[in-house]
């Protein structure tokens, strides 16, 4: 297989905010706990009936495993703050548009009986502004759709 030079290296940041009307305690809970339950089935690489996973502790895994024994790391822990925040780091393949490093945070932000959830997040690598701007909308549709709305029913 020939040599391939890829574009130089760009770096892209975007963050949003997600109100979520539960107290950050359960939202932390169920965005830990119960990722499988809010985790959509369009993000879902290996397959609607995929599972996820989510060890909320340094070194801990954000799976995706299904019934064939197939696996996707999503991203591994680089910090937790019990219901405050969660640094992730992860890979994209070049199949998948990478090589590229996202560096993820989700933390919780009190406001009375809800939350605001932040979320911040840092591409390195193969990244244009678009593919910066697809992420972005990905994780709002997710955090906005998936775990905001299983949160608040």
């Amino acid at each position: 297989m020939p040599i391939e030079e890829l574009p130089a290296a760009r770096i892209y940041k975007y963050e949003f905010e997600v109100p979520i009307k539960r107290s950050a305690g359960k939202v932390w809970s169920l965005m830990t706990d119960e990722v499988n339950s809010w985790w959509m089935n369009d993000f879902r690489a290996l397959g609607e009936k995929s599972t996820m996973t989510l060890d909320a502790q340094t070194g801990g895994l954000l799976v995706e495993r299904n019934e064939n024994g197939e696996s996707l790391e999503w991203y591994r822990v680089q910090m937790c703050q019990p219901e405050k925040a969660l640094y992730l780091n992860g890979y994209l393949a070049p199949d998948w548009g990478g090589p590229t490093l996202s560096m993820l945070k989700l933390a919780l932000e009190v406001e009375g009986d809800a939350c605001l959830l932040n979320v911040s997040d840092a591409l390195m690598g193969n990244v244009t502004e678009a593919s910066a701007k697809s992420a972005q909308s990905g994780w709002e549709m997710m955090f906005r759709d998936g775990l905001g709305r299983f949160a608040e029913r």
